[in-house]
């Protein structure tokens, strides 16, 4: 019998007909100069698995090289997700060139329905390269998979009469000899499981049992740490504060740009506010915060709790629009402010009480209240962007809060002693594990403003004596942004025995930044946790990972079990959407039932929406999103809000949102059709959304356009839609200044661009808030002017700044 047929599979294969070949997850990231190096690895059949197989070719009369064809197709299907494959297939003597396979798997489909797919897709393929007989009918080949280079990953029967083994060929330069091995079982198990059951449906073929994940948590325990006790079986947030106030008092509770409040004085404080809360609100009631990144956001989330009442944070720098907004969807019975902010919550009350946070104002210490709460009651309504046009409030319960911030707080060692930077306002969940996970445990919160010149950012940090610091991998790159490459350690990490990365996709080169520039001892740990679940997968990373291709999510922790499940909802081994089980995921969205459904199937699950992968040691890794769900400068934006956002502008009839991946950071590009004869003014529809919407989620480029591109079934053609100007609006203005010269300069460097005006916005060119900081602290070394950040932000232009310059150099030499 001849010798099986080859079946390949290379990322270096050509399209054919819109497929592309399978992208199988490597080991290591491909380079150039790293040449292909093959090895070999084998699986030998047991000899039930040979009869098994050849009693399927029997009874169906399928060539056998067919099943082990189809067999690798749904081993590729499953580590990749793909449906659509370009496989090359060799022929049975070798030597001529691969022929290029397409193959359209249904998953649904049993395996002898899709074997028989197989075998006719084929023979069509074979039948291609015979001139004589014209591919009518069949898909156009832009030339065969085959280059003259290997392919990465192929498979191979073992030459004799029968099947009796498998042969996985891989560039050992991309893949380690445990993955091919991984990979040669999946092959071996899913073709045990298609000869014992052909009729079973193609993804209900399980190529391995659920991984055990060494759940082994590593990181260094400092000397003399207490891990907090586990939370009781209806202990509730106030439950646990009411317990470390007393048995902290003295210790400095938190710090911030007003001052400090020890245990003693945090837990009076919002006890003074939360009796005059229950009053007006009464158990279980919502309450707005409208409070700055400072302590009165502390007080006032405590005062709120110890009330029975349910906190709603609100962002003073977003727009009024936007929380009238979120104030109507809460339905709030009061709102605690800050006393700088008093007028502004009168203005967005509308007939509500405003209750402020007054300083003066004291309680009796041990004599908090005692609200009628339990571990079911809600604790806080965190709203995000919503993708139906309005934001999503994720609800969460006391026992829940309590057992994320006790279980972030075990794994990275936080305890009494600890300084922990508050980065993240307390708008976002990440806010959470960090306010929570250190005042539950006795640690203190030192309120740090992000948006600061990273110099300023670690001088504040070291001062602090940071121990713990959380932050989005883009804070962390703002945050070592102006290290030199070739420096040592830095010294104002001296004191950090812990970076916690989550909020957007980290990478090696952040685990290459951290090792160079935190202390030896440190650690790094990266991680996903949404909204919906606070702290859900960690991985402790190591120098290892820089060998990798991306940065591990890790494992579940404690409390958290994943499954990944295919686009219909339907449980996979390696590749698909990761769903998070456990009893400490939200309680739903705010009066989203219809949303609710979709993401919590279940009381005790939750779909994320995240796209992962499994490796071979168990361990998942970040691949994409499932929707069109958008991660800018770490803040999750849902385009359909920014879409009905643009829509409610009178001048705008249809609005699409799209992202721009050509500058080094993703942005954000609307797209938009007049409503009248007249097209959009792209600049008041900027300062429009400015009053709408966040600043994260302000468009980089707003395009107008006459009418949307639409594909051949009506649907939006996204590829069509035309590429945004780099440069923003074009102008002929040129600058009239040598000052202006020597700005547009630096805004070039910084923003990527190559042309600018003088009354070119820094903003509307592509800039965010942590290249602004990077800008001014630019143009202080540059140009010898420091400029302070509210000053630049009320006019971002070029001719603005250079007036500023030159402003302040006539101040100096007169």
């Amino acid at each position: 019998m001849p010798p099986h047929e080859l079946i390949a599979a290379g990322q270096r294969a050509p399209r054919i007909d819109g497929c592309l070949p399978p992208e199988v997850a490597a080991d290591r990231p491909r380079f150039t100069a790293r040449p292909y190096r093959g090895e070999t690895g084998t699986a030998s059949f047991p000899e039930s698995l040979t009869a098994g197989l050849a009693a399927l070719s029997a009874n169906t009369g399928i060539p056998v090289e067919i099943v082990l064809l189809t067999t690798w197709a749904a081993v590729l299907h499953r580590h990749t997700g793909q449906s659509s494959l370009l496989l090359g297939l060799n022929t049975a003597g070798g030597g001529e060139p691969s022929l290029p396979l397409h193959l359209e798997l249904e998953p649904k489909a049993s395996f002898t329905e899709e074997a028989s797919r197989v075998r006719t897709a084929v023979a069509a393929a074979r039948r291609l390269t015979d001139p004589s007989e014209p591919p009518v009918g069949l898909p156009v080949l832009f030339g065969p998979p085959g280059t003259g280079e290997e392919a990465d990953l192929a498979l191979a029967a073992v030459e004799g009469d029968e099947p009796s083994a498998l042969t996985l060929t891989y560039n050992a330069s991309l893949f380690d000899r445990t993955t091919a091995a991984w990979i040669l079982g999946h092959c071996v198990a899913l073709l045990t499981a298609a000869a014992a059951t052909p009729m079973a449906a193609l993804r209900d073929l399980r190529v391995q049992d659920e991984p055990v994940h060494d759940t082994t948590w590593r990181l260094a325990v400092p000397p003399g740490y207490r891990f907090p006790p586990p939370p009781g079986p209806d202990e509730t947030l106030v439950d646990r504060f009411t317990q470390v106030v007393v048995g902290c008092a003295a210790r400095t509770a938190v710090t911030g740009p007003s001052g400090r409040l020890s245990y003693a004085e945090l837990g009076a404080r919002a006890a003074g506010t939360a009796r005059l809360l229950g009053r007006a609100t009464g158990s279980g009631g919502r309450v707005a915060l409208l409070c700055d990144h400072d302590i009165g956001a502390v007080v006032g989330i405590w005062s709120v709790l110890l009330a029975g009442a349910v906190y709603v944070p609100l962002d003073p720098r977003q727009p009024d629009g936007r929380l009238s907004v979120l104030l109507a969807d809460a339905d709030v019975a009061a709102i605690v402010c800050d006393g700088n902010l008093r007028d502004r919550a009168e203005t967005l009350s509308r007939g509500v009480p405003v209750i402020m946070l007054d300083p003066a104002r004291d309680g009796v210490h041990g004599d908090m209240p005692e609200p009628p709460v339990t571990a079911e009651s809600l604790a806080y309504l965190l709203h995000t962007s919503g993708s139906t046009g309005r934001p999503k409030a994720v609800m969460q319960n006391h026992g829940n809060v309590l057992a994320h911030a006790l279980a972030y707080s075990a794994r990275v060692r936080i305890g009494a002693g600890d300084a922990v930077p508050l980065l993240a306002r307390y708008t976002f969940d990440a806010a959470v594990m960090d306010l929570f996970g250190a005042l539950l445990t006795g640690a203190t919160v030192r309120i740090l403003d992000p948006l600061v010149p990273a110099a300023r950012l670690r001088a504040e940090l070291a001062a602090s004596g940071a121990s713990v610091v959380h932050c989005t991998p883009t804070l962390f790159r703002h945050l070592v942004s102006d290290l030199p490459g070739d420096t040592g350690r830095a010294a104002a990490f001296a004191t950090v025995r812990v970076v916690v990365l989550g909020g957007e996709e980290a990478t090696r080169d952040d685990l290459a930044t951290f090792l160079r520039a935190f202390p030896p001892d440190s650690s790094l740990v990266n991680g996903l946790g949404p909204t919906e679940c606070t702290v859900a997968l960690q991985h402790l990373a190591t120098r290892a990972d820089l060998d990798g291709v991306r940065l591990p999510l890790g494992g579940p922790v404690e409390g958290v079990a994943t499954r990944l499940l295919d686009p219909d909802g339907h449980p996979t081994d390696i590749f698909g959407e990761l769903e998070i089980l456990s009893g400490r995921v939200a309680k739903g969205y705010w009066k989203q039932d219809a949303a609710t459904a979709v993401a919590f199937e279940r009381a005790d699950t939750y779909r994320t929406g995240d796209l992962v992968r499994r490796r071979a040691d168990g361990s998942l890794e970040f691949h994409s999103r499932k929707d069109r769900q958008l991660k800018i400068r770490g803040h999750r934006v849902e385009p359909g809000e920014v879409e009905a956002a643009l829509r409610g502008h009178p001048t705008v009839a249809e609005a699409v949102l799209t992202v721009d991946t050509r500058g080094p950071a993703p942005r954000l590009v609307g797209y938009v059709t007049p409503a009248t004869s007249f097209a959009p003014d792209t600049a008041d529809l900027r300062r429009f959304l400015q009053r709408m919407l966040p600043e994260h989620a302000v468009p980089w480029r707003l395009v107008s356009l006459e009418r949307l591109p639409l594909g051949p079934t009506g649907k939006l053609d996204r590829a069509a839609l035309p590429p945004p100007p780099e440069n923003g609006s074009p102008t002929s203005d040129l600058p009239v200044s040598g000052t202006q010269r020597e700005v547009i300069g630096i805004w070039n460097e910084i923003l990527g661009v190559t042309t600018l005006g003088p009354h070119s916005d820094f903003m509307a060119s592509g800039g965010d808030s942590v290249q602004v900081l990077r800008l001014l602290t630019e143009v202080n070394d540059r140009l010898g002017v420091e400029i302070p950040l509210l000053d630049f932000l009320v006019q971002p232009t070029v001719a603005a700044m250079a007036a500023f310059i030159e402003g302040n150099r006539r101040a100096h030499t007169a």
